[in-house]
């Protein structure tokens, strides 16, 4: 234990009960603080490596619109469809 430390949790003793929970709470804002600017964090990380990438959403409309233009150049809708369902589990 650091001498920091040491020393506060001696002079933990000198406080009134009020005082210890106000110093319990002042803690566990800290932590949450802290942990909230780690979370804020790892999102704008994710952000940033998954940019460029598509949704699952997205990709299934890509794949909609490509299945859509093939089935209006080839006049059918066979070809089309299984564009789709080569992607899309059923």
């Amino acid at each position: 234990m650091s001498a920091v430390l040491e020393e506060i949790i001696e002079k933990m003793a000198l406080l009134s009960e009020n005082e210890q929970e106000k110093l319990f709470k002042a803690v566990e804002e800290q932590k949450r603080i802290k942990a909230e600017a780690e979370r804020h964090a790892f999102i704008r990380s994710l952000r940033g490596k998954y940019k460029d990438g598509l949704s699952s959403v997205d990709e299934f409309i890509a794949r909609k619109q490509k299945a859509q233009s093939l089935k209006t150049e080839k006049g059918g809708s066979e070809i089309a469809d299984s564009v789709i369902l080569k992607r899309v589990k059923v």
